[in-house]
């Protein structure tokens, strides 16, 4: 067995009155001429920075799914819009491979607030067992906050923390990854 550990971390703007805001991020990608390598997804965790100018005492959700291709960004950052997108995050859509939801508390202090991840603890995502990645993990992250001081300016930080194992797999058990990792959802 092989354990390959990914972390990291990217920027992604906060936005007052609830407004939310979503990012992606390409975590690997493997590219070869004989793909008989994928890789399954064991663990993954992700969290934001907890030093921010948190803008009162709120909450904010970060919301994230890992998912085998790009998803279909949102038209606008408008509400709806980021509705639309943020159904590509339901386990229906076969492009996703882990997903993960952490409730924060925005905590005022003055000039020294800071943000806490509910009952103080960083959850693990839930992981689809069956599924496996070929060439790409694409982490997607949507933050809302229900604070309405935190200005677009403010960025928060996503870090994540991803464990694979690597398989050697059949020609056509690639295929099969690869085409189920970038079809829509099955039931439509």
């Amino acid at each position: 067995m092989s354990l390959r550990t990914l972390v990291g971390s990217y920027q992604q703007d906060t936005f007052a009155s609830g407004v939310p805001s979503q990012k992606e991020h390409v975590i690997f990608a493997y590219e070869a001429m004989d793909q008989n390598k994928a890789w399954k997804i064991k663990e993954m965790q992700i969290w934001l920075s907890p030093l921010v100018s948190s803008g009162g005492d709120t909450r904010a959700l970060l919301y994230g799914c890992l998912s085998t291709d790009f998803l279909t960004p949102p038209a606008s950052g408008g509400t709806s819009d980021m509705r639309v997108y943020a159904r590509q995050y339901n386990a229906g859509d076969n492009r996703g491979i882990a997903w993960s939801m952490a409730d924060y508390q925005n905590r005022e202090s003055g000039s020294h607030d800071f943000r806490v991840p509910g009952q103080g603890i960083i959850p693990l995502a839930m992981v689809a067992d069956d599924r496996m990645a070929i060439n790409y993990l694409i982490l997607n992250t949507i933050i809302q906050s229900e604070s309405t001081i935190v200005s677009p300016q403010e960025d928060s930080v996503v870090n994540y923390r991803i464990i694979m194992e690597a398989k050697k797999v059949s020609p056509m058990e690639s295929i099969v990854h690869q085409i189920r990792g970038m079809a829509q959802d099955v039931d439509n």
